[in-house]
């Protein structure tokens, strides 16, 4: 499954972003030849709670849906403060999924989709957090105990152990 060069945005938070999260989908979609650009609040190095670091390339408010085959949103205990209450992300996150085009949520991230209004009267899955759980039903979604949801071009993941599901399902739904 080659991707040629499609070009994928993931999207971290600048500080404590789920290293696996996000370097786990990113090594499985460049093997599969996507081209993988980073974005976070601002361009600027990145830092995970494991002590990764990636390079943000661009800002989110900075990205055009247009550009990308998929949006990928990671996760991260600083989520909740950096982006569930992000317009630009909530913008994004609506035109890229308006275009057909992937998007995809691990962990505290699957409420950006929520507030997004994309989840409305959809099973939805997040990192079990009585909080981010409120934010999915507040966004019109049921919440469900399971790993890894796809409903068509949407793909949700509960946490840093379905990293590689994750990635893979990213994968799979771009060369679809």
């Amino acid at each position: 499954m080659k991707l040629d060069g499609k070009k994928v945005l993931m999207v971290i938070p600048h500080t404590q972003f789920r290293d696996e999260e996000f370097f786990e989908p990113k090594k499985i979609l460049e093997g599969e030849g996507a081209a993988v650009v980073v974005a976070s609040t601002t361009a600027r190095m990145c830092r995970g709670i494991k002590g990764g670091t990636a390079q943000a390339a661009i800002a989110i408010a900075d990205a055009k849906a247009d550009d990308y085959a998929a949006l990928v949103i990671c996760g991260g205990t600083s989520v909740p403060e950096f982006f569930w209450n992000d317009k630009k992300l909530q913008e994004l996150t609506i035109a890229m999924s308006a275009a057909g085009k992937v998007v995809a949520a691990i962990c505290l991230a699957t409420v950006v989709l929520a507030k997004a209004k994309l989840l409305a009267g959809r099973e939805a899955t997040v990192y079990f957090l009585p909080q981010a759980i409120e934010e999915l039903k507040s966004g019109g979604a049921t919440y469900v105990n399971q790993t890894l949801l796809i409903h068509g071009n949407l793909i949700l993941a509960e946490g840093p152990h379905d990293s590689q599901r994750f990635g893979q399902a990213i994968c799979n739904a771009l060369a679809a």
